[in-house]
């Protein structure tokens, strides 16, 4: 997981200005899991919307024991609207909120990103951060599921 992380978010930094943090707590024992397209898609698409409403950092962090693998991505934005919030992953989602018409979109990209991870076996948490103030994303695995896919 760490090298497919490492991956997208050099792809990024090839075009975006922003910080990329990322930090990882994986133990010696972690197993390598197969290369999912359907999973690198969906992180992209997190790690691709945090770096789109970031005003100028997206953290990634990666911690992974002998039960779960979790990955974070987190923006320091401004966060999810809150007239939404109650409805993220559902497609076609528009906020009234005063957010600036070319940082908004229909929701698409966390509905896709999120049906691709939960098909496999991934869950997901959107809210909002408590400490960076952005939109943070939660996506957890339990690893017996993951090194089977």
């Amino acid at each position: 997981m760490r090298e497919y992380l490492k991956e997208i978010i050099s792809s990024f930094k090839e075009t975006s200005t922003k910080d990329f943090v990322f930090n990882y707590e994986q133990d010696n024992n972690s197993k390598k899991i197969s290369k999912s397209i359907e999973i690198i898609y969906g992180l992209r698409n997190f790690i691709g919307n945090a770096n789109k409403f970031s005003s100028e950092k997206i953290f990634v962090i990666l911690k992974t024991n002998n039960e779960f693998t979790e990955v974070t991505i987190e923006d320091d934005g401004s966060g999810y609207p809150s007239d939404i919030l109650s409805k993220i992953g559902e497609p076609y989602l528009k906020s009234f909120s005063g957010m600036k018409k070319n940082k908004s979109g229909l929701g698409l990209g966390i509905f896709i990103g999120k049906t691709l991870l939960e098909k496999n076996f991934a869950s997901l948490n959107c809210r909002n951060s408590k400490k960076n103030k952005g939109a943070q994303v939660i996506i957890k695995w339990n690893n017996r599921d993951l090194f089977n896919i």
